[in-house]
């Protein structure tokens, strides 16, 4: 008995890598217009447009008059769409962003006919356990993923979603060569045996790659394949057919986090390429997932469109080959751009959300405080106003227009209204969390103290001594001598891949500068070679905040923070899309040891991804798009800049085989001011590491107001949950810390403010 193939035609579509946008949208028209006409005459049964929907958007941008064909290919079955918006990266987004990726793709999908939807993810570089999840709540049963799964058997349940492993990858190319179909045949035979080895009676088999046109007259190419194939039949169907056709009920359970590379690679070394874009989204996602949406409901304004329209920008950004940043310099630099405009519509929104609660400011008396965290806020606020507040500390000066002129419709700012604006930090009470607060500057009690070498407060203490960072733990009287450094490591590697040409060096700082001593916070500034260090420390934060500037004048190199834990760590606890998650280490693994790769491998790393922080022993380290950690020995090393000048290099000491093309990107490179922030605390329960990254990441809108208005809270939520965002059904988008679950629970509108 000859052993069932179930085979599907698709192309997988980068929307910009090692070309840019535009081009990759002219060769799409091509690549579409082919697989429609093909469709038309009935040469393939079906064609698999690959999981997203944003390559269709852009395909009927152009191709108006082909949209009642798209539609009918549709309705026929013959053409299989969704549910993604973009194929993206799910441990450098948040759970919002991907929520709305499949929110903007279901609904694009349905408009055209399509209900038919598998959770596609072949091509993305590792799996994060959040995806299956959001999967799940939008009743998606099916699955296709193929990096970091390692040798598990082709069809396993991954939560309860119907999975199945690729395992030889979605590019097979095999068909689109002119070649004999008897040769054909003996290629597929070969692999095909490599795929039944992990594979039940039923095998599944994508035939395409990226940006490949269809396959023309498909059906009668596999018809005369099939007459060579000695131990397969293949059938040419849709991967609907293959989960229809296949019994999962015996497939061994998973819960979602894949990072093996051992039989694919998923080149790790993304999560620090381009960290300057990775800062930038970290900051727009939490701002509009956060701030800007859920005020827009609570308030009863009237800005979903511009809303959708700045998700839309960064969802973009998301497409993996974007937000990974191995495309080439054009590319990213329309990341930038569509990064700069969602924060030009955030920054706009913002700003009008309090103009009306301020607009006729003559002299401050009260500060308004949205505080949309999940929890207290911390007393400690920032606002920029033309007024000096009474008990503010000022930590910057700049000229520039008011508020209440920019955002007046009925005026028009005009050179006299240049005034100094005055960014001031603020002490008040405590605030709920979820709510709106007139409150008082209050009277501060200094006790965060910088000195010469030296910054402090209540419950920590950083100190500088002959070149080392000590820090003390002060609520545990436990101290960390030499327990900050900061590493610099030549690399031999490319934009997908790390691979380090010597031991590090350990960068000692040669001195320290008091920048402020102020009522509310120091600043103590620490000099390196290139790079200064201000540790920000207020008086009653319980973390270290460190605004980091680097001036990269060195290429192919790794610049890391390293923190010295007591004992060799085994083990850590990192945020993910969904909530943390437990890894195991090896702490003596050593990636420089182990190189070169050997063909067709990959080198394991001990490097791994993290939304906003990493737990280990006791110690917990924030970051804002600082996404990359890495452990050896008792060192917690945390990435802050790598430069690289390629996509891929083809001697790449880490990786075997190429992941893409050699292109030479100078601004891989990242020379010139790159600017960071990272933070540092020191807690006993992981969870906790929730409430700080809020406060690191700063979860509050404020204003300064001559008038007290009432208190407002948005809703109370229950204990254990950590609220997410609002969906487009205006829904609460709630995290079940406990139990590890998200919940979607409608939410009420309250009195208003």
């Amino acid at each position: 008995m000859k052993k069932r193939v179930i085979a599907y035609l698709q192309t997988h579509w980068d929307r910009e890598w090692y070309r840019e946008k535009e081009e990759f949208n002219l060769r799409l028209l091509e690549v579409f217009d082919e697989v429609l006409e093909e469709l038309k005459k009935g040469n393939a049964p079906c064609f698999y447009f690959d999981g997203q929907t944003s390559a269709l958007i852009d395909y009927l941008k152009f191709r108006t008059e082909n949209l009642e064909l798209v539609k009918e290919l549709i309705k026929e079955k013959k053409l299989f769409i969704g549910p993604f918006f973009v194929s993206a990266d799910a441990f450098l987004v948040n759970l919002r962003c991907l929520i709305k990726n499949l929110e903007c793709g279901i609904e694009y999908s349905k408009s055209l006919g399509c209900s038919d939807f598998i959770g596609y993810l072949p091509d993305i570089f590792g799996h994060s356990r959040g995806v299956f999840e959001v999967l799940e709540k939008f009743n998606i049963k099916n699955a296709i993923i193929w990096r970091g799964t390692g040798a598990l058997k082709s069809e396993i349940k991954v939560r309860n979603i119907d999975t199945t492993r690729l395992v030889e990858g979605y590019f097979i190319d095999i068909l689109h060569q002119n070649i004999s179909a008897q040769n054909i045949a003996q290629q597929l035979e070969n692999f095909l045996d490599k795929i039944a080895k992990y594979s039940s009676n039923t095998l599944i088999l994508p035939l395409g790659g990226d940006h490949l046109a269809i396959i023309k007259n498909a059906n009668e190419k596999i018809k005369q394949v099939n007459k060579y194939l000695k131990s397969y039949k293949i059938e040419l169907s849709s991967p609907f057919d293959y989960f229809c056709s296949t019994d999962f009920s015996k497939a061994k359970t998973y819960e979602g986090e894949f990072l093996d590379n051992s039989q694919s690679n998923i080149l790790g070394g993304v999560f620090s390429s381009r960290i300057y874009q990775k800062v930038q989204n970290a900051k727009l996602m939490h701002k509009i997932s956060r701030i800007v949406e859920p005020l827009n409901y609570f308030l009863n304004l009237n800005y979903t469109k511009n809303i959708d329209f700045a998700y839309e920008l960064i969802l973009k950004n998301h497409a993996h080959d974007s937000i990974y940043g191995c495309s080439t310099d054009k590319v990213h630099k329309n990341v930038d751009m569509r990064f700069e405009k969602a924060n030009e519509i955030l920054e706009g929104l913002e700003k009008r959300i309090v103009r009306d609660f301020h607009k006729n400011t003559k002299k401050p008396h009260y500060i308004g405080v949205f505080n949309m965290s999940n929890f207290k806020s911390s007393g400690v606020v920032k606002v920029v106003s033309e007024y000096k507040i009474k008990n503010a500390q000022i930590i910057s000066k700049t000229k520039g227009f008011c508020d209440s002129k920019l955002y007046d419709i009925n005026q028009v700012p005009v050179t006299e209204d240049i005034l100094t604006l005055y960014e001031q930090i603020i002490e008040t009470d405590e605030q709920k969390p979820m709510s709106f607060k007139t409150q008082q500057a209050k009277k501060p009690v200094k006790s965060s103290f910088a000195g010469e070498n030296y910054i402090e407060n209540s419950y920590l203490k950083l100190s500088v001594d002959k070149g080392k960072i000590s820090v003390l733990d002060k609520v545990k009287n436990t101290l960390f001598e030499d327990f900050l450094r900061i590493i610099d490591t030549k690399d031999s590697g490319d934009s997908y891949n790390y691979a380090p040409n010597s031991k590090p060096e350990i960068i000692r700082p040669y001195k320290t500068k008091i920048v402020e001593n102020g009522q509310i916070r120091s600043v103590l500034r620490i000099f390196y070679k290139d790079l200064t260090l201000d540790v920000i420390l207020d008086n009653k934060n319980k973390f270290f905040e460190f605004d980091t500037k680097i001036n990269n004048k060195k290429k192919n190199h790794k610049l890391q923070a390293v923190f010295r834990l007591k004992n060799p760590i085994c083990e850590t606890f990192a945020q993910d899309s969904l909530g943390i998650v437990k890894r195991k280490c090896d702490p003596d693994y050593s990636l420089f040891e182990n190189q070169p790769a050997v063909r067709p491998k990959e080198l394991k790393t001990n490097s791994f991804p993290m939304l906003n922080f990493v737990y280990a022993q006791g110690i917990g380290v924030l970051g804002e798009g600082v996404n990359e950690y890495e452990i050896y020995k008792n060192e917690l090393r945390i990435a802050l800049l790598r430069s690289t000048g390629i996509i891929s290099n083809p001697k790449c000491p880490s990786r075997s085989i190429p992941a893409g093309p050699p292109l030479l990107e100078p601004d891989l490179q990242c020379l010139g001011l790159q600017r960071l922030r990272f933070g540092l605390c020191f807690t006993s329960k992981k969870d906790k590491m929730f409430e700080y990254c809020e406060k690191f990441l700063n979860t509050q809108l404020v204003f300064v107001s001559d008038e007290k208005i009432n208190e407002n809270i948005f809703f109370e939520n229950k204990k254990n949950h950590l609220f997410y965002g609002i969906n487009s059904k205006n829904e609460g988008i709630f995290y079940n810390i406990k139990e590890e679950k998200i919940s979607f629970i409608a939410l009420a509108k309250e009195q208003k403010i």
